[in-house]
């Protein structure tokens, strides 16, 4: 299943975008994890496109599949990114991009003459769904 929620390029907006994805992954042992990345992903989007500028729009959209999740932001940056070097990460920028990528599974970006998306995976076991529901008095 895949749901799509286009939200005000607004900072005041990653509440709501940490929400949307915590909704939709609430049975998935990864949900914390993912509402992490999509918050990273959503901030800098916000930061470094024009969708973080007057009238802006970014698109969350969650995908969900049996032991599988990605989450992905996408806005109107003209796909000119490139990951940070490690070393670029030790300034005021770039260390979210280290949650990212310790998060999630497998991170990626892609880029077309409408803007760019920038996404994570997350995979589990199905087990880990049922222990997780035992744990918590579940089925």
């Amino acid at each position: 299943m895949e749901w799509t929620q286009e939200y005000p390029g607004l900072p005041c907006m990653v509440p709501a975008i940490r929400a949307f994805v915590r909704g939709l992954l609430s049975d998935s042992p990864r949900a914390e994890e993912a509402e992490s990345v999509i918050a990273e992903l959503a901030a800098n989007s916000l930061r470094h496109t024009p969708s973080g500028g007057p009238g802006g729009v970014v698109a969350i959209t969650v995908t969900v599949r049996p032991g599988w999740a990605r989450v992905a932001v996408s806005d109107s940056g003209n796909g000119a990114w490139s990951r940070p070097a490690a070393t670029e990460r030790s300034g005021d920028y770039g260390r979210g991009l280290l949650l990212v990528d310790a998060f999630a599974d497998k991170v990626g970006h892609d880029a077309d003459e409408e803007g760019q998306t920038m996404w994570a995976e997350f995979t589990w076991s199905e087990d880990a769904c049922t222990r997780r529901e035992r744990e918590s008095g579940g089925p």
